[in-house]
């Protein structure tokens, strides 16, 4: 077989793989564990059990199969939960999220191979991206739950590794672009979840010309307000608008803190406990900071 039938070959048993909508034993078990990722916890911090267990199912169903596009960003997600709600050292995170790292840019490469012909499908244009989707027969979802995951891994990793330090290596523009393409995919994904993550961006990135010019401070609070709108129940989009008012906007303090009331007397859903106690928290501390005059706003 030629080098260019070997590629065509390749390509079309990885997309065979990434369009198999079955759940592997893994996978199923490693959702179970999942849903129990709160047992033990307290206070918005986890133990690591039951996390630790849904990580080695969803390790074993990518081993099994590394085109399992659904076992990855689930791999992905678990190892975010890790690293923000199970470890505190600051090194130790850091080695999960370069984990996750590694675990995104090669589902990336598996899915240029497979779908984009090559190209990476953040690079794509949008038309060009749903068109290769539709042609693949690929799951739309299963590809923006896993460019969200890659996103909020990686972002992640900036925070532990500091922002300057992460844009100067060219990552700004990665989230940037990873989050076009769930917006364009599935804008309502974990309840506003593309929205949240360009608010932020806007919000807190340092803007350096030719790394991350494309900053727009202006920008932060209509994807703040687009993710409350899409999800007004999740309690982590009424506590980033807050901050982005208080931040961006000090006009609209009186507003701020009253979403930051709201969110600070929240009572955490049962399927997402852990996440909830962390974000009520933040909106604890928030407030108590904003009271005491200590809240300043960004420039």
């Amino acid at each position: 077989m030629s080098s260019v039938g070997t590629r065509t070959f390749c390509a079309l048993l990885a997309l065979a793989a990434l369009a198999t909508p079955a759940l592997s034993d893994g996978v199923a078990r490693g959702d179970a564990a999942f849903l129990r990722r709160a047992e033990g916890g307290r206070d918005g911090h986890a133990a690591p059990e039951p996390i630790g267990e849904a990580i080695r199912a969803y390790q074993e169903a990518l081993a099994a199969d590394p085109r399992d596009l659904e076992a990855r960003w689930k791999l992905l997600r678990a190892l975010h939960f890790e690293g923000d709600f199970v470890i505190d050292e600051r090194e130790a995170k850091r080695r999960v999220f370069d984990r996750s790292r590694i675990l995104s840019d090669q589902g990336v490469e598996l899915l240029a191979e497979a779908i984009g012909g090559g190209e990476q499908l953040h690079e794509l244009s949008e038309d060009a991206l749903q068109g290769e989707l539709t042609r693949a027969g690929a799951s739309s979802h299963d590809v923006a739950a896993f460019y969200f995951w890659s996103t909020v891994n990686w972002a992640a990793w900036s925070r532990v590794s500091g922002l300057l330090s992460a844009v100067r290596r060219g990552v700004a523009n990665r989230l940037r672009d990873y989050t076009l393409l769930v917006l364009a995919l599935e804008p309502d994904y974990e309840e506003g979840g593309a929205d949240r993550m360009m608010a932020a961006l806007h919000a807190r990135l340092p803007r350096v010309p030719f790394l991350s010019g494309w900053v727009d401070r202006s920008q932060a609070l209509p994807h703040a307000e687009r993710a409350l709108a899409i999800g007004p129940e999740h309690p982590g989009n009424p506590l980033l608008l807050a901050i982005t008012l208080l931040d961006l906007h000090p006009e609209r303090r009186a507003e701020a803190l009253a979403l930051l009331e709201r969110v600070s007397a929240v009572e955490p859903r049962r399927a997402m406990e852990v996440e909830d106690l962390a974000i009520r928290r933040e909106a604890r501390e928030r407030l108590e900071l904003e009271r005491a005059g200590e809240g300043a706003p960004r420039e």
